[in-house]
């Protein structure tokens, strides 16, 4: 009986023993994580020392009262839409060089009522510049007010007094180009307001607008071309001769021959449905067999540009297809 006793006592001090080893052991390892967590943060370098936590916005810069700033923020935005002035017709917003030789002493096209406004941009005289009255009345009372159309994001409808107040100072100041320079003795080159192709009299049919006239192989047609220039009377354009190629990217001088001026025609051109036809050139197509397409092409000179070439190298290529002729 007391050996029993003494197993038993002998037994409690042992789990005693292990419970207080494991208790030891429990602490200290509790004592080396708390350790390890310890914020250490000052030992550690800052690889951006000079860095700040914060978000720097970036101001537009442009100086909207300048060619640049316009096309920028009101002509490439607004009115470069497709369909619109992205060079179907002038003038012409896809550049900054685009808009400033389309607008700056360059004819109106659409005239209003009371013919007050002859030239897009005067230097110096926005009151006197149709692009301005152009953003502020509608035409005729049936062409609307420009921009004709927005796109869904436009600021256009917000920013239109401050926008149609750049194109004033911009105009007032001289309308200088992209280098500053103020537009002194401008002498632009002529310009291409139409062609018709007739045959009997009539036009010929195109399958779009910007598509080749059609006629039947073997058929002798008139072209005839309408032209504007900013300083020179049309009538009074010299070197006026036409080429033609089955290559619209090759032409051979031999070939060249003068065009002729003849009775003024008003039929429909490249950007209304009215303007004045002078000079037209007779083509014998007794050669040309089905499916032939001829590509013509137009040489005229004015005081300052000569032997300008329509359409040339830099010419779109809806206006190639405009300049020529399909046999059918």
């Amino acid at each position: 009986m007391k050996s029993n006793f003494i197993n038993i006592a002998s037994n409690g001090l042992v789990e005693k023993a292990r419970a207080f080893r494991f208790l030891s052991i429990a602490i200290i390892l509790f004592v080396l994580i708390f350790s390890s967590c310890k914020d250490d943060r000052s030992n550690i370098k800052n690889p951006f020392p000079h860095g700040k936590d914060t978000i720097v916005v970036v101001k537009d810069t442009w100086n909207y009262n300048t060619i640049q700033g316009l096309h920028a923020g009101l002509f490439k935005p607004t009115c470069a839409n497709s369909g619109c002035h992205d060079g179907n017709f002038e003038p012409d917003f896809r550049t900054v060089e685009s808009s400033y030789y389309s607008l700056v002493q360059q004819p109106v096209i659409k005239k209003d009522v009371a013919g007050s406004f002859l030239t897009r941009v005067i230097p110096n005289n926005a009151s006197g510049s149709m692009l301005p009255y152009r953003l502020k009345t509608d035409l005729n009372g049936n062409s609307g007010i420009m921009p004709l159309s927005l796109e869904p994001t436009s600021k256009y409808p917000i920013e239109k007094d401050r926008s149609i107040a750049r194109v004033n100072a911009w105009i007032n100041d001289g309308d200088k180009d992209w280098l500053g320079r103020t537009p002194s003795t401008v002498d632009f080159p002529p310009q291409l307001l139409g062609v018709q192709i007739l045959q009997n009299g009539s036009p010929l049919p195109r399958a779009g607008k910007y598509e080749v006239a059609e006629t039947s192989a073997g058929s002798n047609v008139e072209l005839w071309f309408s032209l504007s220039d900013d300083n020179t009377a049309i009538g009074n354009l010299t070197n006026a001769t036409i080429n033609w190629s089955t290559d619209p990217a090759k032409f051979d001088p031999s070939k060249e021959q003068s065009l002729k001026k003849g009775s003024n025609k008003t039929l429909s051109g490249l950007f209304s449905s009215s303007c004045d036809y002078l000079w037209y050139f007779p083509y014998d197509g007794s050669k040309n067999i089905k499916d032939d397409v001829v590509w013509f092409r137009i040489t005229v000179s004015d005081a300052k540009n000569k032997d300008y070439t329509i359409p040339n190298i830099n010419s779109m290529f809806f206006l190639k297809t405009y300049c020529a002729v399909k046999f059918n």
